[in-house]
């Protein structure tokens, strides 16, 4: 991955270019950042500079042996750890390297969702055990192939069990010669605050509305202007949001929500039985989706009955409805819907029985859709 190849985050880059051809670069590194917004690829981007035997001010020659060899992720003095389910057989990434490899080369933005589909273990449990801590150690003590740096990229650290994130620390506090450690996490509140405390943190924000609708219409070469940044403002910097989105038609999104607010509201009970029928169909991935893409106009209409409409970035039918539901938004009932997508979200991902989860919602949105402050 090329540093021209990860989207936007210029700022970033040319602080992490710096500190490599100034010499500063940290045995061990923090790569925190949110779904989609490029995390990962700025890690890879970073190692090939690292490796690079022609590197210029602005990125990777892309020509030199290493840079070859990370063009398929195969470069000797780079070991990739990652989550995988764990067998009676197998508990050690090395099996699953090649697969891992491949699912990235695919998708360099590859979330934890994708690679579970890849590894067809929806639900099974992904984790990095002690094992996989001890294949860390284990390589780690090996030689540098190419005599430089020896990179130790750990994706989804947070997944590590607390044995193996021990191990870690261990192998964190007396680094052999010339190792860097690329931990690449979205969630690092569970991570350990001792591994936390030894990472120099890089921060990845989301990706700017522009540049994602720019990288959209690379990928969609038949979407309109207006169309990916409608896009992009929905999945609000989350690339694999935005391009679930282009793949599928997010207009679906919006009807279903739309209407199925209307049937709430209206408290047609018959109506709201039919959504939670069509809600079981759209499958565990849409289901999610739907209450992510839910939460995001709530927030929408929320700036709206706040008087900031300045902040509100929705176009065409979305702003219409923006500018209608947010009249039935108030103090008692604005935050509690919040809760309630948000509950819904992480049942969806607990595996939740989806029409007996989505009824319950709709009941509970019939209440407060008609809550008033002095109920």
């Amino acid at each position: 991955m090329l540093f021209s190849k990860v989207i936007g985050h210029a700022t970033l880059k040319a602080k992490l270019i710096g500190n490599i051809r100034e010499g500063r670069v940290a045995h061990a590194q923090l790569f925190m950042g949110s779904r989609g917004g490029g995390n990962l690829p700025m890690a890879l981007a970073y190692t090939r500079y690292l490796f690079c035997q022609e590197r210029d001010a602005a990125d990777s020659c892309g020509q030199c042996p290493s840079c070859l060899q990370m063009n398929k992720l195969e470069h000797p003095d780079l070991h990739l750890m990652f989550p995988i389910f764990f067998t009676d057989k197998v508990k050690v990434c090395e099996p699953f390297t090649a697969q891992w490899r491949t699912s990235v080369l695919a998708e360099p933005y590859l979330d934890v969702e994708l690679w579970r589909e890849q590894l067809e273990s929806e639900n099974k449990q992904l984790r990095m055990g002690v094992d996989i801590a001890q294949e860390i150690q284990r390589k780690l003590s090996l030689r540098s192939f190419m005599g430089g740096f020896k990179v130790m990229l750990i994706w989804l650290p947070e997944l590590m069990d607390a044995p193996a994130a021990n191990k870690l620390l261990k192998v964190l506090e007396e680094p052999e010669p010339n190792t860097v450690f690329l931990l690449v996490s979205t969630d690092a509140e569970q991570l350990l605050a001792t591994i936390l405390s030894r990472a120099q943190l890089t921060k990845v924000p989301a990706l700017r509305p522009t540049d994602l609708a720019e990288a959209l219409r690379e990928r969609f070469p038949e979407l309109s202007a207006d169309e990916s940044m409608a896009i992009a403002l929905r999945s609000e910097g989350d690339l694999l949001e935005a391009v679930e989105m282009a793949n599928k038609g997010e207009e679906e999104l919006f009807v279903f929500f739309r209407d199925w607010l209307r049937s709430c509201y209206k408290r047609e009970v018959g109506a709201v039985v039919e959504f939670a029928e069509g809600f079981q169909k759209l499958g565990r991935e849409r289901q999610k989706s739907l209450m992510r893409y839910g939460l995001y106009l709530i927030r929408q209409c929320a700036l709206q009955w706040q008087s900031v409409p300045e902040l509100v970035r929705v176009l065409g039918q979305e702003q219409e409805f923006v500018q209608n539901f947010s009249k039935l938004l108030n103090h008692a009932n604005a935050d509690p819907i919040r809760r309630e997508l948000e509950t819904a979200h992480l049942h969806i991902e607990r595996n939740a029985n989806p029409k007996i989860l989505f009824t319950d919602l709709s009941y509970r949105m019939m209440g407060l859709l008609r809550a008033t402050v002095n109920a």
